[in-house]
């Protein structure tokens, strides 16, 4: 007959193992758990502000479509938009901080990065990276069909509505007015959008210069009241060296079509507009933003949201890299099979 004191030490040691095995179950699965949480709570901080323009402009539609698109896919990420003054603005704001993301020219991406032009006092802004292209403005210079402006130079002498001084538009105009040494030669009328085409409409000004998307809402009313002639920009450009100063402007072609009686295309100045990100930025969140934005419903959705999205496509992306990379952007663009040019190789 078995010793009774030796089968309840058995069943004691059974019984001991059993709740060890238990009691291990319950932490591990306590520890996965709570590290599932721990790692959720992280995830609930990444909080992050992308900065647009002026109430009426193109800048803030992306502002908030980029915003839209990866808020909504990503819980965890949250970006609210912010107005601002615009482009030389988010420069300077996306320089100071990671928890930026900005909307900018290529020209003034390059300019802050290298601390030219408006930026030469303060200094190179070396903390930008750009993440992608946005869509691409047109140099859009349209006067009436019965003017005598023909070509660019023949805007001496005459009043030009040319937007906002030192705004995109503005800028483009004074800096090939001052190659073919015009600049101070006509009359600035710093005004754009629609107060610039009711300028050229109602005679008090010879030209409307303005660089945006196309087709554009003021220029599309000026057309349906009033007959417009469009100056090609491309030819002075490439006679007076434009391109070799300028490196962030690029050769393209307004297609025809676009507004009424401008039939046949017409050759004229881009501007590439980019998404721009502090180099310190979480490599993951931009991978996030570039992967939302170029799936197939993102970029649905930001189409819907201003049809000149529709210039956000792999093939015309390194039209906008003037300046290097963000690192996880630069990897992002290698998977898709971008060549990545040499002034957009990353410096991190």
């Amino acid at each position: 007959m078995p010793n009774l004191s030796v089968l309840m030490r058995h069943k004691l040691l059974l019984l001991f193992i059993i709740l060890l095995t238990i009691s291990y179950g319950c932490n591990n699965q306590k520890t996965k758990s709570g590290a599932s949480d721990e790692t959720q709570a992280k995830k609930e901080k990444i909080w992050l502000s992308i900065l647009g323009g002026a109430t009426g402009g193109t800048f803030s539609p992306f502002a908030a479509g980029v915003g839209n698109v990866v808020s909504k896919a990503e819980s965890h990420i949250k970006i609210s938009v912010e107005a601002s003054a615009g482009s030389i603005e988010n420069v300077r704001r996306v320089n100071g901080s990671p928890e930026y993301l900005g909307v900018a020219f290529a020209s003034d991406a390059y300019l802050g990065y290298n601390g030219q032009e408006v930026f030469a006092e303060e200094g190179e802004k070396e903390n930008i990276r750009v993440v992608t292209l946005l869509y691409i403005a047109y140099n859009q210079f349209s006067t009436l069909a019965n003017s005598d402006v023909r070509q660019f130079e023949d805007i001496a002498g005459k009043k030009i509505a040319m937007g906002a001084a030192g705004s995109g538009s503005a800028q483009t105009l004074e800096r090939l007015a001052s190659l073919a040494g015009i600049q101070g030669k006509y009359t600035p009328i710093y005004k754009g959008g629609m107060a610039g085409g009711n300028a050229l409409r109602d005679g008090q000004v010879a030209g409307f210069q303005w660089l945006v998307s196309a087709p554009n809402a003021a220029i599309l009313e000026v057309s349906t009241i009033k007959s417009i002639r469009l100056i090609d920009f491309d030819a002075p450009a490439r006679k007076y060296g434009f391109y070799e100063k300028y490196p962030f402007y690029l050769s393209g072609t307004l297609p025809g079509g676009v507004y009424k009686g401008i039939d046949q295309p017409v050759n004229t100045l881009l501007m590439p507009t980019v998404l721009i990100a502090h180099k310190d930025t979480d490599e993951e969140t931009i991978n996030t933003i570039l992967k939302h934005v170029y799936s197939k419903n993102g970029h649905e959705t930001l189409v819907h949201t201003h049809h000149a999205a529709k210039d956000m496509t792999v093939e015309n992306a390194p039209k906008a890299f003037v300046i290097p990379l963000h690192r996880r952007a630069y990897r992002f663009w290698n998977e898709q099979g971008v060549e990545v040019p040499e002034a957009a190789q990353p410096v991190d």
